[in-house]
């Protein structure tokens, strides 16, 4: 066990994927199905009659210890990167994810869009991990020390795909305005998922030459598993929605724009106000899901080299019921996961021209201690942009409950393409990151554009 807690906080912040997405080219005044995924109340305002999606992706790692550069620097040490999650006494805390949106369609029909998209997510979550935890496994002296945390320590892992079906409608249009609300009805499917949760540990531990005790010892425990940490990865075959769908999940949005009086532009202020990811999954499918009681005297002792020889969840488990130190409180064979929900406001102005200035807020709505949720930030954002048709520039300069500050930069080009990353200018600029991410993405567009008139301008039957 010696340094798995600084490898796994180290590989996650590296290598895996805070949960915004898309940040900067999801308000664009180029309304596609990326708008859409954000609040589906845009339906009715894409930019062409039918839009199609062919990859949308975005990664992104981030944390609140660890500068990202340090990675790039060969002559950095484990201690140094312990010495970074040491700092400041808070607890180390990583959301990491990836979202992939593969084929999508929207259609707008008069008053009316209906859209239809698939989406994988991915994440990988440290939650209130406390360091000086982190410092006593990584010890190499003999020592006696005591621990105390009030928060619920959590290490959290899930894949799972949706079908998402999108309906909007404007419900209510005249010259200098127009009000929309739409709807996103999500089937979810999960394809893995885990979480380990120590909440309010209280430990006496010593370290005797290679051994770790705890002892004096309370705590309450929960483990959960399913899909691809139920069997080795060797044996892991992946099948489309291969578990069945596991629940729904939904978006509601309202859109309200003030017109343009310049006809070439689609609106002069465009709002939104959303509602995402609410729901859960109820995964049956080979889950387990066990909460323990731990209660070790003062007179005992439990040497945590019974962990070394474990393969898999099921292993640990079986370590946890062997010993009588771990009183099992519940045990089930199914477990409810909710959805990241978040609250989205944001407000697009066209200052002058193709420039644009957009204000953007992700709120977090769920508590991520709590074992049941897939743990999610927040972020505040202010993007300026220049807009035209065939091409756009933003420049997305945000705040994150976890990562801090970050700058970034995006381009578009034509209809066609968009490349950007809300973290690449601090990445340039600063000596110090928390944050790293990417985007991209490829769509094309049939039929009129939309302007801001209660008429349509006609354009040749396909464009970007």
């Amino acid at each position: 066990m010696k340094k798995i807690f600084l490898v796994l906080a180290c590989l996650c912040s590296l290598i895996m994927f805070s949960q915004e997405h898309f940040l900067g080219i999801n308000t664009s005044r180029k309304t596609t199905m990326l708008n859409v995924d954000y609040n589906p109340a845009e339906l009715v305002n894409l930019s062409n009659k039918v839009d199609i999606g062919i990859l949308h992706l975005s990664v992104n790692a981030s944390n609140n210890k660890i500068n990202m550069l340090d990675f790039i620097d060969s002559d950095k040490s484990s201690e140094d990167y312990e010495a970074a999650l040491l700092s400041g006494g808070d607890p180390f805390s990583t959301s990491v994810n990836l979202k992939l949106m593969g084929p999508s369609i929207g259609v707008r029909l008069k008053k009316w869009g209906f859209g239809f998209k698939y989406t994988l997510n991915a994440n990988v979550s440290l939650t209130n991990l406390d360091p000086k935890l982190i410092d006593i496994i990584d010890a190499e002296e003999d020592f006696i020390t005591e621990v105390k945390t009030n928060d619920n320590q959590r290490i959290t892992a899930v894949a799972y795909q949706t079908l998402d079906f999108s309906v909007a409608r404007n419900i209510m249009e005249n010259e200098k305005a127009k009000l929309s609300a739409g709807v996103t009805v999500k089937l979810l499917a999960s394809e893995a998922y885990a979480n380990g949760g120590i909440n309010k540990l209280n430990a006496h531990i010593e370290r005797e030459e290679d051994d770790l005790y705890f002892s004096k010892a309370n705590a309450d425990v929960e483990l959960t598993y399913s899909g691809i940490f139920n069997r080795s990865f060797d044996e892991y075959n992946y099948s489309f929605l291969a578990n069945g769908i596991e629940g729904i999940g939904s978006d509601i949005g309202l859109n309200y724009q003030i017109k343009n009086t310049n006809l070439k532009y689609p609106y002069k202020l465009n709002l939104g106000l959303a509602v995402k990811d609410i729901g859960s999954m109820n995964i049956k499918e080979n889950a387990r899901k066990e909460t323990y009681k731990l209660n070790i005297p003062s007179n005992e002792r439990f040497n945590t080299a019974e962990f070394n020889d474990i393969e898999n969840a099921e292993d640990l488990m079986g370590v946890l019921e062997e010993s009588n130190y771990f009183e099992s409180t519940s045990s089930a064979t199914s477990a409810k996961v909710k959805l990241p929900t978040s609250l989205h406001i944001y407000a697009d102005y066209q200052i002058i021209g193709n420039f644009f200035g957009t204000l953007q807020i992700n709120q977090s709505l769920v508590k991520n201690s709590n074992n049941d949720v897939i743990p999610n930030y927040s972020t505040y954002a202010l993007i300026p942009r220049y807009s035209a048709n065939g091409f756009e520039a933003y420049l997305p300069l945000s705040i994150s409950s976890i990562s801090k500050f970050n700058a970034g930069f995006g381009l578009r080009l034509g209809g066609f393409f968009y490349l950007g990353s809300s973290s690449a200018l601090s990445a340039m600029l600063q000596d110090e990151i928390k944050k790293i991410d990417l985007h991209l993405g490829l769509r094309f567009g049939i039929g009129s554009r939309k302007n801001n008139s209660l008429e349509e301008i006609e354009e040749p039957k396909t464009n970007s």
